[in-house]
């Protein structure tokens, strides 16, 4: 095979696991201003894991193919790194490090929605459909994440006391805020209407799922 169609190979490897990373973190494709995923949130649950393990094994596969005939500098640093990824991704699974990250006032799961907001482009009627269809998912995405609590608790695997204390004060904190004036609501670019929209769906579909996750 031709050095040109391993260089090939190589940048298509490269490009088909930048894919799937977006389309399994449909938030992360938000940030990066890739709209294809606005309607939806990432899997923090048993599928999702596995999914996202399967891409790390089979990148790793096809990285092994490929790596004799790696003919430069940039394609051996695209395969080197693309290897890394992989091995922490698999390692961070094997070690259940999202029962800890579970946790957390800074990056945690009730931390999202006013995270990718702020980057998500509501200045159209479907854009706006597509927030409303990922905000509809956020109870779903929450009790994926009440699992990961029970499942941290069950194995005594859990974030370190303090963390859990300023994410349980943060959540009360969060749960007091008149829904029209939540950070959905006010970080949203969108007309008036579209704030009651979202002051409703706050009211009936985020706040109970945070709720649900305090409890937990």
């Amino acid at each position: 095979m031709a050095e040109s169609e391993h260089a090939s190979r190589i940048d298509d490897l490269a490009n088909r696991f930048w894919e799937s990373i977006l389309e399994l973190s449909p938030t992360t494709a938000t940030v990066y201003g890739d709209e294809r995923y606005d309607d939806r949130l990432d899997d923090p649950g048993p599928e999702g894991r596995a999914k996202a393990r399967a891409l790390m094994i089979r990148t790793l596969t096809e990285i092994d193919a490929l790596t004799a005939f790696a003919s430069d500098v940039e394609e051996q640093i695209t395969l080197d790194m693309l290897r890394v990824v992989c091995e922490l991704g698999i390692e961070q699974d094997d070690q259940r490090i999202d029962r800890l990250r579970v946790v957390d006032q800074i990056s945690g799961p009730q931390t999202l929605l006013s995270q990718v907001i702020q980057f998500q482009r509501t200045d159209t009627p479907e854009r706006v459909d597509r927030l409303v269809a990922r905000l509809h998912a956020y109870p779903r995405f929450m009790a994926a994440n009440v699992e990961l609590l029970r499942e941290g608790l069950a194995s005594g695997m859990t974030a370190a006391r303090i963390v859990t204390e300023r994410t349980i004060a943060q959540l009360n904190r969060i749960l007091q805020i008149p829904p029209e004036q939540s950070p959905i609501v006010a970080l949203a670019r969108v007309g008036a209407a579209d704030k009651e929209r979202l002051a409703t769906i706050a009211r009936d579909v985020i706040y109970p799922a945070d709720a649900a996750f305090l409890e937990a």
